[in-house]
């Protein structure tokens, strides 16, 4: 099992999402994170100031691939992240996950979708 994780920028989150539940990879965390970069700084006006600022809004993307899934998702990451992005992917010895337990409600026929 590897961890992947990546930096991308907002606008490829959707693409990147897309094309892994393709793959099979489903489960993501998402965080909303600022980073610093090589890039030139970003100059901001705010309540006309001038602020200049190194720091950019990007999107942390975590997520859990098997052996045989893991290079088709960091090429996907990769791919979505662009030219300033990083991926980086970690070693998984174990994984503990609690088994997905169905809603008590989900035999209910009044919440499907196709009853409406």
């Amino acid at each position: 099992m590897k961890l992947i994780m990546a930096y991308l920028p907002s606008d490829a989150f959707e693409r990147a999402r897309t094309q892994l539940a393709d793959l099979g990879v489903l489960r993501l965390t998402v965080s909303e994170v600022r980073s610093t970069s090589a890039l030139p700084a970003v100059t901001l006006r705010y309540r006309g100031a001038s602020l200049e600022t190194h720091l950019r809004a990007e999107l942390r993307v975590e997520c859990v691939a098997a052996e045989r899934q893991a290079p088709a998702a960091v090429n996907v990451l990769r791919a979505c992240a662009g030219r300033y992005g990083q991926v980086l992917v970690l070693d998984i010895e174990e994984l503990h996950q609690s088994p997905v337990q169905e809603p008590k409600f989900a035999s209910d026929p009044r919440l499907d979708p196709a009853m409406r």
